[in-house]
C-alpha cells in the first residue's frame, strides 16, 4: 500500500534459481537440461535444452548487459539480499514491503521451454516443473507472490492436461504464453480452440508476454543486432500482432468470457492501433471476417486489457480514448529498467493534470481485481504502508 492506495502489481518476474529445472522436473527429462556459460563468457541464464541454448545467439553472445551497463553490483544495490542470496518468496515479499506492493504475479519462464522446435513432451514437462516451483513460491510468501501458469503451446492436448493440473493440484488460477508465431501458428489459429474454452470455462484469465532473446522466431530477430533496436520493437510488436490475430480470427467471437491482456508492451499505441484494425475491418472485414459481429475496439472493451509501467505518460491517451477500467499496473520487478523501489510513488505522482487519483486507484488494484478474479480468501487481506527502507545485501 502506499499512500492509501492497495497495490496489485500485474506483471512481475524473479531471477530463476538455477537448479529449478534439477529440483521440480521429473528424473526421466533431467538429462535433457543443461546450464553452462558459453566459452569465455558470463550470461544470464545459460541454458541448454536438448543441448541447443534457449537463447539466441544475438543475445546470448552479444553482451547486451555491457550496453545497458547493468552489472552485478548495481543488481545488489538496488535488490538487496535478493541478488546475493535468492529471489526466495519471502524475501520478494520483504522486497513488497518497501515499495508498498500488497500482491504480484510472476511471469516466466522466459526461453526455457519456449524454445524452437522443442519436444512437446518436454514442454509440457517443463511447465509441470515450473508450475510446482511457483505453488512453493506463492506459500513461502504467505500468498502474496503469486505465479501465471505457461501454456505448452505445441500440443493442445498436452496444453489442456497441464492447465487442469496446474488448476486442480496447484491452485493456479492464471496462465499465458509469448505472443510470438509458433509452429506456423498465430495465437487466432483454431487449433488453440480448446485452450480457449477450458480457460473461459474455469474463468481464469489468460496473458501475453514477449521476452526479447528467444531462441526462435520473433519480431526483428532477423533485421536488428543491437539492444536498443531489438527491445524497442519486439515487445510491442509481438502484443500488436497476437491482439490482431485473436481479434480478427474470432477468439473473442467464439470465447465471449475470455479475460485477455497483453503485458510489458507499453500502452500509448492502443487506441490507434485498434482504429487501424477498425478501419481495414469496415474496408475488408465483411470478406474475410464475416463472422465477427463487433469491431476490434468493441471486443477489446469486452475482452482486453493492457499493462502500464510507472512513468508512462501516454497511459493518458489509453484513458481518453478508451477508459480507465481495461488498464492493468506493472512494477518491471526487477529488471534493470524497473524504478523499485520507487515504482508506487512515480505513478501515484505521474501527470496529476491528466490522470485523476481515481483512475489511479482503480489502474493500481480494481481494475486486476476483475481481470484476474481470484477466489475467495485467495488474496492477502493485511495491507501495510510502503517502509521506504531499501533491502541491504546483509539483511
Amino acid at each position: 500500500m502506499r499512500n492509501g492506495f492497495k497495490v496489485f502489481d500485474a506483471d512481475a518476474h524473479v531471477v530463476y534459481p538455477a537448479d529449478l529445472w534439477d529440483r521440480y522436473l521429473e528424473p526421466r527429462f533431467k538429462h535433457r537440461i543443461d546450464r553452462r556459460n558459453p566459452a569465455g563468457l558470463e550470461t544470464y541464464n545459460p541454458v541448454l535444452v536438448d543441448g541447443r541454448y534457449s537463447q539466441h545467439d544475438t543475445s546470448l553472445y552479444g553482451q547486451f548487459q555491457k550496453a545497458i551497463d547493468w552489472t552485478h553490483e548495481d543488481m545488489v544495490a538496488q535488490y538487496g539480499e535478493l541478488a546475493t542470496k535468492g529471489f526466495t518468496g519471502a524475501r520478494c515479499a520483504r522486497a513488497m514491503d518497501v515499495d508498498g506492493i500488497d500482491v504480484m504475479v510472476i511471469y516466466g519462464p522466459e526461453y526455457d521451454l519456449w524454445v524452437d522446435g522443442i519436444d512437446p513432451e518436454l514442454q509440457a514437462a517443463m511447465v509441470r516443473a515450473y508450475n510446482r516451483w511457483g505453488a512453493d513460491m506463492r506459500a513461502d510468501s504467505g500468498g502474496r507472490v503469486l505465479t501465471s501458469g505457461p501454456i505448452p503451446l505445441n500440443d493442445v492436448t498436452r496444453a489442456l492436461e497441464e492447465i487442469r493440473y496446474a488448476y486442480e493440484e496447484l491452485d493456479i488460477r492464471s496462465f499465458w504464453a509469448r505472443p510470438n508465431h509458433f509452429n506456423h501458428r498465430n495465437l487466432g489459429d483454431r487449433y488453440y480452440d480448446p485452450i480457449w474454452e477450458l480457460l473461459q470455462d474455469l474463468d481464469v484469465p489468460f496473458a501475453t508476454h514477449e521476452f526479447m532473446g528467444l531462441r526462435g522466431q520473433s519480431e526483428g530477430v532477423d533485421r536488428f543486432k543491437t539492444f536498443t533496436e531489438w527491445h524497442t520493437m519486439v515487445h510491442q510488436v509481438e502484443a500488436q500482432a497476437a491482439s490482431l490475430s485473436m481479434i480478427v480470427h474470432g477468439v473473442f467471437e467464439r470465447f465471449p468470457r475470455l479475460r485477455c491482456s497483453y503485458m510489458e508492451a507499453g500502452c500509448g499505441w492502443l487506441p490507434s492501433w485498434l482504429h487501424r484494425i477498425d478501419e481495414h475491418l469496415e474496408l475488408s472485414g465483411g470478406a474475410e471476417f464475416p463472422e465477427l459481429t463487433m469491431d476490434a475496439t468493441g471486443y477489446w472493451k469486452r475482452n482486453c486489457y493492457i499493462t502500464t509501467e510507472c512513468e508512462d505518460p501516454f497511459v493518458a491517451d489509453v484513458i481518453r480514448w478508451l477508459g480507465d477500467d481495461r488498464i492493468l499496473w506493472e512494477s518491471d520487478f526487477p529488471h534493470p529498467d524497473s524504478k523499485y523501489p520507487h515504482t508506487t510513488k512515480e505513478f501515484l505522482d505521474l501527470t496529476p493534470e491528466d490522470i485523476s487519483l481515481e483512475s489511479k486507484r482503480k489502474i493500481l488494484w480494481d481494475n486486476s481485481i476483475d481481470f484476474y478474479r481470484f477466489p475467495e480468501g485467495y488474496l492477502p487481506s493485511q495491507f501495510k504502508e510502503a517502509t521506504d527502507k531499501p533491502l541491504t545485501a546483509a539483511a
